[in-house]
């Protein structure tokens, strides 16, 4: 990547010469940009399919568990929440599909692309790990009643370890995304700061100026998940006894 910096320094140097030049530069930009575009479009699609199989779960629960009113409430709360997740995905989906604008030179988009991650994918990032707690909870309920055509009485151990299993699946989906992202994050500065302007700059100004919100916002909704994680323990805890 620092040999993009070098030939855009010293681009006349390389008129002329076939694979050089200010078109073949920014094709190999785009070329990155169109790649890290598609890589963080997976995660979403992804998790939408992980969202499919929960509220399919969630359906046969509701179904298999019709004369067991207690799981009932459970998959119906379960399947309200999901819905409500499911269309903030959406919304978060097609903010990241809007800053890939056909329109925009590569630099646009990398810059708005940059912004989005830095600002939004964090929150997208939760919503993505939470989607574990549905696919989770409704695949035991369903195995259950398919293994055993009931539900198996639930001791405090049992708790204890499917709560540590949950929140280990949620913690390392998140971490996993977040990882993930970064690395793409510091692939978008590079190709920024080669294209020797004030791109990078300009936009790291805007996305700081806005950090304080932002934080804020991530640490509120992080406490929201974690006391909706104990509550439904809780709550299940209680029903299922």
């Amino acid at each position: 990547m620092n040999d993009i910096r070098n030939g855009w320094e010293n681009i006349d140097e390389f008129t002329g010469i076939p694979g050089y030049g200010i078109k073949s530069i920014d094709k190999f930009i785009k070329g990155r940009s169109v790649s890290i575009f598609g890589k963080i479009r997976k995660i979403f699609k992804i998790d939408f399919v992980f969202k499919s199989f929960a509220a399919l779960f969630i359906i046969l629960n509701l179904i298999l568990y019709r004369d067991y009113q207690n799981i009932l409430i459970i998959n119906s709360v379960l399947l309200g929440f999901l819905i409500i997740l499911t269309i903030y995905g959406i919304k978060y989906y097609n903010l990241f599909n809007k800053s890939a604008d056909p329109v925009k030179t590569s630099k646009e988009n990398l810059s708005s692309l940059l912004a989005f991650l830095k600002r939004k994918f964090p929150i997208a990032a939760i919503m993505c790990a939470s989607t574990y707690i549905f696919s989770y909870v409704s695949g035991i309920l369903l195995y259950f009643m398919v293994a055993y055509g009931y539900l198996k009485p639930f001791t405090p151990l049992s708790y204890f370890v499917y709560s540590f299993i949950l929140f280990i699946g949620m913690l390392f989906g998140y971490i996993l995304n977040m990882r993930q992202v970064k690395f793409h994050i510091n692939q978008i500065r590079i190709c920024l700061s080669d294209l020797n302007d004030d791109a990078l700059a300009i936009i790291s100004e805007q996305i700081e100026s806005k950090r304080k919100m932002d934080s804020t916002i991530i640490v509120l909704v992080q406490v929201a998940f974690l006391l909706g994680f104990l509550v439904l323990i809780v709550v299940l805890k209680s029903i299922l006894t």
